[in-house]
């Protein structure tokens, strides 16, 4: 953010969104999203120019400093509107509803996002990014300012109809048809012929480029999967969990995944970092090391929840939301490497070696002599190709990754966009407790354990949630999102710790959800809640927008776990006595499974809350387990081995 000696700060300068700072020494007058700007539009008779964005998006900081900094259309943007400005992860009901108007508009979206409203918040015209003046078949924002400014004043009934044809087409995307008949394995077949079409079969993933990790999809292929009888989920998957971890998309040397790869090999990220990616990459490969016994698979989870823990991790407990593609103005430049920059920072010989194992040339894979760090050769490729041991070139090959982090630790790094949101902090949460059931590091379930403390205090709006912190401040009552998320992560964190104070919170929320979110007239969930009365049309939708899971399609997942047929895992045990059988649950993928467990001297107590503890036992004082299907539980397992032979009893052949 720029902070020029002769500007006065505006309005957003006490803003807690860190993305809506950097836009406090603009020349632009900006509001904040709120009622102030709303009244002065239709006071003034005049439109409201939208702009929406986030702290790490490459465009965004383009677009500013284009534009939003240019005195003289900033002086035409004061004249001629009244301008707002909002954090898309601080407001994604906004973001949402505004991007379909967008997308009804232009055809296509993206941030900067820039959306021209009524002042009935009815949106007219938008898009995305304009450049400073008419540039590769865009627009210049200023004929773009004028022109719409032209259109309001003189021709105020196109620009109704104009703004009516949107917001019907706004309540068509918003409108969910009924559904007709259930969930059955043909739809999932249907599901998976849709991304068989689009699946790439070199490179994986799915598509053409920019590709995107997806990995809610990932996620649906591994459950598919385990329910046995198709090959092509397996092979999908992991074909594209190897080619992502292989490629720059992964940071080869912190870890961690940016945001997409502009290139259908995953070689050229788009750098930014986001909490969420992270997360839900972790999650699935964490849950895939354990499916498919792959200890790369692990070593990739565990590498990106380091990179979380070390450079998102806040001191009270919670995750910050992202890292900047840019560092000194430039997107990218912390990560790329010079083949001399290599070479000086290893030696000639292994500087050789480790250049050649990440793909770093004299001519550069990404721009005019500058790499992206990837896997280009397996380590006994290398070894072969040096004359090596392939424990020597592995040996050369870690070194050199650290030398290279700490010499790159010491450039300027990408800012960090240091607000904490709930739902991205449960989508952690679920992906600790995940990795945890494949490492059993202690570490991260005390990271989920911190984490839900800070959220269950810090995030407390009345009974429910709010969306945001920062600096020791919330913004905001929550969204659907955060409470279902939330919600989800309470009862994963109860299955890893077996600590009842989680389900009782989760259950509180899920009264919360249905009380506050549920439209009963419309039998759908609204994302917004009591935020609505800010929106010119609710926000629903069952599906996942732009990678990140929605409240409804998070409670579906939820009805379909309750719905598929139940198979359960009870252990009464002493907290120290049950982690044996734990760590042999651990040890299986079973996505249905559900687990609960308490020490012996309270399954009277909690037998009500939990009434799959009634009539368990600790037989003989001893550690027991009872895993149930159908409703009927088997002999009680007394001993590692007996619980890991009826757990494999559980596994569908394949």
């Amino acid at each position: 953010m720029q902070q020029p000696e002769t500007r006065q700060p505006n309005r957003l300068i006490n803003c807690t969104s860190p993305y809506l700072q950097q836009h406090a020494y603009d020349p632009v007058d900006w509001y904040a999203w709120g009622e102030e700007a709303v009244e002065r539009a239709r006071r003034e008779d005049r439109p409201i120019l939208l702009s929406i964005g986030y702290s790490a998006c490459h465009w965004c900081h383009v677009m500013e400093r284009e534009s939003f900094e240019d005195p003289e259309i900033a002086r035409l943007m004061n004249e001629r509107f009244v301008n707002v400005k909002v954090d898309r992860e601080e407001r994604p009901d906004l973001d949402e509803l505004y991007m379909r108007a967008v997308q009804l508009i232009t055809g296509t979206g993206g941030w900067p996002l820039t959306v021209f409203l009524t002042p009935g918040l009815m949106p007219f015209y938008g898009g995305t990014y304009f450049p400073p003046e008419d540039r590769h078949g865009r627009p210049g924002f200023p004929r773009v300012l004028q022109s719409v400014s032209e259109a309001y004043g003189q021709r105020r009934g196109e620009v109704a109809a104009s703004a009516q044809r949107v917001l019907d087409g706004i309540l068509k995307t918003c409108t969910l048809p009924p559904a007709e008949g259930g969930l059955t394995a043909e739809l999932f077949g249907e599901v998976l012929k849709f991304f068989s079409l689009q699946f790439d079969l070199e490179e994986g993933g799915f598509g053409e480029a920019p590709k995107f990790p997806q990995a809610p999809v990932l996620e649906f292929l591994l459950r598919l999967w385990s329910q046995g009888g198709d090959a092509r989920p397996q092979m999908m998957l992991t074909r594209t969990l190897e080619k992502m971890a292989a490629g720059g998309l992964f940071d080869q040397l912190g870890g961690g995944f940016h945001r997409y790869a502009v290139d259908r090999r995953w070689l050229v990220p788009h750098f930014e970092k986001m909490l969420y990616d992270n997360a839900l990459l972790v999650g699935v490969y964490a849950d895939a090391a354990r499916a498919f016994g792959q200890a790369a698979y692990l070593a990739t989870a565990e590498a990106a929840a380091d990179y979380v823990l070390r450079e998102l991790g806040s001191p009270d407990g919670g995750f910050f939301c992202a890292q900047d593609a840019d560092s000194e103005g430039v997107e990218g430049k912390y990560y790329l490497w010079t083949r001399a920059e290599v070479l000086g920072c290893l030696g000639e010989d292994e500087g050789e070696a480790v250049a050649r194992y990440f793909g770093v040339t004299e001519e550069g894979n990404c721009e005019e002599g500058l790499n992206v760090l990837h896997r280009a050769i397996p380590l006994d490729g290398l070894a072969g190709l040096f004359g090596l041991a392939e424990g020597e070139a592995a040996r050369i090959v870690e070194e050199g990754r650290g030398k290279l982090l700490a010499a790159r630790q010491e450039r300027v790094p990408p800012e960090t966009d240091r607000k904490v949101l709930t739902d991205w902090n449960a989508l952690m949460i679920t992906a600790l407790v995940r990795l945890h059931r494949a490492t059993r590091n202690a570490a991260h379930l005390d990271a989920a354990r911190a984490c839900a403390e800070f959220l269950l205090g810090a995030m407390t709006d009345g009974d429910g949630l709010a969306h945001a912190w920062r600096d020791g401040r919330t913004g905001g009552p929550g969204f659907l999102s955060d409470h279902a998320l939330l919600t989800g992560a309470l009862l994963d964190l109860y299955e890893g710790t077996f600590d009842p104070r989680y389900l009782t919170r989760a259950c509180e929320l899920a009264d919360v959800i249905v009380r506050d979110y549920w439209d009963e007239e419309d039998g759908v969930f609204d994302e917004a809640g009591r935020r609505n009365e800010e929106l010119v049309e609710p926000v629903r939708s069952a599906s996942d927008q732009e990678q990140t899971p929605q409240g409804t399609a998070h409670l579906l997942s939820a009805a379909l776990r309750h719905l598929s047929e139940p198979r359960e895992l009870v252990i009464v045990a002493p907290e120290e006595g049950a982690a044996e059988l734990v760590a042999v649950a651990d040890q299986f993928y079973l996505p249905h499974l559900l687990r609960v467990g308490c020490d012996p001297a309270r399954v009277a107590e909690l037998s009500g809350p939990i009434p799959l503890l009634r009539g368990k036992e600790a037989i003989g004082g001893r550690p027991t387990a009872y895993v149930c299907s159908g409703g009927v539980c088997r002999e009680p397992a007394e001993t590692p081995s007996r619980l890991r032979q009826q757990l494999e009893s559980l596994l569908v052949a394949r």
